[in-house]
């Protein structure tokens, strides 16, 4: 249909158009159109013009989309005749690439204009009078350009008074200049990241992601209602309060000023201390302050003064300080949250906290502590969480923790050799959930009435340890405990089941891996879901033991010494999830997954010694939803999409390669389930991609993942034969030999398939290659 044919659809509202025979906007192509259209999108049509009066035909026009043209000129008057009515106009990536400063004149008559988006063109220069006209603007979107500069005056208070949101991520700014986000009362968002912005001068303010080295005195002033503040990834080198003077005083700030090169956070000598006002009678109303990821060594006396009745969150992870004191944190009244992990400290002072009354979280880890002192936490009365592992802390002190609150304790990573259960008072231990000692030298537990006062305690780990024995029913006055973790003690001997005595009805996730098992313990366990037996030296699962973990959901049998899949999975009526990796099993037959071929969900069968495998090993697990799956050529007509040929509720395929396969391709090659939506190739023996490796997937919408391969390019061929799929996602992380991928489609937009929507790259070595995007 020709659009002159259209104008018989009297009443026609929302129309779009793509590919038309007309380079030009005039009057004439809309004559004898209805009066109530309302929409107008006009995309990739080669447009190059819009003429006088263009819409005078159609005065109702409320929104317009020209975006994907080669506009090179708009003549003065062309929007005269929708000035009105119009609402809505899209230009993006609609202008040719001739075209550097924005036709001003042209958008004079838009009064009523709301929403304005002249983003992904060439545009360089912005005349500051471009929006004078647009009194109504509320959204402005000039992203993705190559504007160099934002000129004082561009914006003003009296005439962008209902102003928003403004765009102006991914330019060419160096410099914002005095005054040139002003008096915008309205203004809600302003984006300038990934901009070349080197310098901030009084009185102006900006997000994140440029290079800024300084900002001035008094740069955000007046601002009362800001709420994020982000200036992240930059090269500030310097923060002081004094830059926020009444910035954010009628709402809760949030400044970030992470992964900057901050060197120490002094005060600035310029202004004197108050106890009562801060620096100089300076109030800051910072609620949460991101300062990781720098390079603080040293933080001044009193440096935090400004925020302390403002400030809740404070994080400084990852940086090098070296000292905790009470001058620096301890006199902060509302923190409630304090992040100094991943820090160079040895050890924090006894009264750091004497007067941070409110301290609800603390994270400590990754530092060298040697030891804590007894009165650290002597006046914190609401301390949830307390985070110290990644230390090197031999003893804890008894009655470290004495206020009733503490639900989360993590001591992991460190020199324990026993558990200090006397470092918390009977008040504090009542309340913890959840404790976390693995990765220490503990030896021994005994004594059950050691743990009575663990009432609540659900979530224990104590893998990675030292252990040789465990007395019986040692847990039996845990009522509440759900998880318990004791694996990677090598020496451990569980003689009989009556280790979990007294957790019978309550334990839902026991995990005994790499515990030098050679056979099965009695697990009287009727509650048990998750039994993890991994990286033992088992032969083979009695049957008898189904009767004591009838609830079983997960079993994990990954690195034993099964020689066949076990007879018990047939007893577990409820299994979902079963992982037998890396076992001595040689012959997979069509029975022997039978008893869980109807509620299987997960299976992995990975990395088996296997010389018989028969093709209809899978045909009945109707249920199955993911499978893990060793390429085996040793194995006659090998083919993958022939044994998933009857599960067609599959969604997630990992194909592991260990060795070099000259045929993968044919191994790979078949019509896969019609569900399937993700597939992964893992393994040092993939070095090459077949072209038709996706040719028989079926669903529309894939994502593809690479892990730990050994490839070191993805050829464009890969990407001839995608067989149904439209809508593609490529993840290639962790692939150290991996450097370059070959330009995927050709595809501009979703819809015009295939296209690629999701591609993550990282931890690889990449050349870098703009065209792949």
């Amino acid at each position: 249909m020709s659009i002159p044919e259209l104008k018989r659809l009297r009443q026609l509202r929302k129309l779009s158009l793509s590919k038309i025979s007309h380079s030009d906007l005039a009057p004439d192509l809309f004559q004898d159109f209805g009066r109530d259209l309302e929409e107008l999108s006009i995309n990739f049509a080669n447009l190059k013009s819009i003429k006088n009066n263009a819409f005078q035909r159609i005065r109702s026009l409320k929104k317009l989309d020209l975006s994907e043209n080669l506009i090179s000129a708009i003549e003065e008057n062309a929007f005269e005749d929708i000035a009105f009515s119009l609402t809505t106009l899209v230009l993006a990536h609609g202008f040719a690439s001739t075209l550097k400063e924005l036709p001003t004149e042209s958008f004079k008559f838009l009064a009523n204009l709301k929403e304005l988006d002249i983003s992904n063109n060439k545009l360089k220069f912005l005349a500051d009078t471009s929006f004078h006209f647009l009194k109504k603007l509320r959204v402005l979107e000039v992203q993705d350009n190559a504007i160099e500069n934002v000129l004082k005056g561009t914006f003003q208070g009296d005439i962008h008074s209902e102003l928003e949101i403004i765009y102006f991520s991914f330019n060419h700014i160096t410099s914002i200049q005095q005054h040139t986000f002003v008096d915008l009362a309205s203004l809600e968002q302003l984006h300038l990241d990934d901009n070349r912005i080197e310098n901030i001068e009084r009185r102006a303010f900006m997000n994140l992601g440029n290079r800024i080295s300084t900002i001035s005195y008094e740069a955000f002033q007046n601002l009362p209602e800001l709420e994020d503040l982000d200036m992240s990834y930059n090269n500030i080198h310097n923060f002081e309060f004094s830059m926020f003077d009444l910035v954010g005083t009628l709402s809760m700030l949030r400044v970030n000023v992470s992964y900057n090169q901050i060197r120490e956070l002094s005060v600035n000598f310029s202004f004197t201390f108050s106890q009562d006002s801060g620096v100089g009678g300076l109030h800051s109303n910072i609620k949460v302050l991101d300062l990781s990821y720098n390079n603080i060594t040293s933080i001044s006396k009193q440096y935090f003064q400004p925020a302390i009745l403002s400030l809740t969150h404070l994080y400084l992870s990852n940086n090098q300080i070296i000292n905790a004191t009470k001058d620096v944190f301890g006199n902060i009244d509302h923190l409630q949250v304090l992040d100094i992990s991943h820090n160079q400290l040895a050890e924090i002072d006894f009264d750091t906290f004497r007067n941070t009354r409110r301290l609800q979280v603390l994270r400590a880890s990754h530092n060298h502590i040697v030891e804590i002192s007894y009165d650290l936490f002597r006046s914190l009365s609401n301390l949830r969480i307390v985070d110290f592992s990644h230390n090197k802390i031999r003893i804890l002190p008894d009655n470290l923790f004495r206020e009733e609150g503490l639900e989360h304790l993590d001591l992991s990573h460190n020199a324990l050799n026993r558990i200090h259960l006397s470092s918390m008072n009977t008040m504090a231990a009542s309340t913890l959930c959840e404790l976390d000692l693995s990765r220490n030298s503990i030896s021994s537990i005994s004594h059950a009435d050691a743990f009575a006062k663990f009432k609540r305690l659900a979530w224990l780990d104590l893998s990675y340890n030292r252990l040789v024995q465990i007395d019986d029913a040692v847990f039996s006055s845990l009522p509440r405990l759900s998880s318990l973790d004791l694996s990677h003690n090598t020496q451990l001997i569980l003689e009989t089941g009556r280790t979990f005595d007294g957790i019978e009805d309550s334990l839902l996730h026991l995990a005994l891996d790499n515990v030098s098992l050679t056979y099965v313990p009695e697990l009287p366990l009727p509650s048990l879901i998750s039994l993890s037996l991994a990286y033992n030296e088992l032969p083979t699962v009695p049957p008898e033991i189904a009767a004591n973990i009838s609830s079983l959901q997960r079993l994990n049998l990954n690195y034993n010494d099964l020689s066949a899949v076990p007879v018990v999975t047939h007893s577990l009526t409820h299994l979902r999830q079963l992982y037998m990796s890396a076992n001595p099993i040689t012959a997979l037959s069509n029975t022997s997954l039978l008893g869980v071929a109807d509620h299987l969900e997960e299976l992995d069968i990975t990395d088996f010694d296997l010389s018989i495998l028969e093709h209809g090993i899978l045909s009945k697990m109707h249920a199955l939803r993911k499978l893990k799956i060793s390429v085996y050529d040793n194995i006659k007509n090998f083919n993958i999409p022939r044994l998933l040929e009857f599960t067609n509720g599959l969604r997630n395929l990992e194909v592991y390669v260990e060795n070099e396969v000259l045929n993968l391709g044919k191994m790979l090659s078949g019509t896969y389930p019609p569900k399937l939506k993700t597939i992964t190739l893992s393994g040092k023996g993939l070095k090459m991609l077949d072209f038709n490796m996706l040719e028989g997937v079926r669903s529309p919408t894939v994502t593809f993942c690479l892990r730990n391969t050994s490839l070191s390019k993805i050829p464009a061929s890969f990407f001839s034969s995608m067989g149904s799929i439209q809508n593609f996602s490529l993840d290639v992380r962790d692939n150290e030999d991996l450097t370059s991928i070959s330009k995927a489609f050709n595809a501009e937009k979703p819809g015009e398939e295939p296209f690629m929507i999701n591609l993550k790259l990282g931890e690889t070595k990449w050349n870098c290659d703009c065209s792949l995007g």
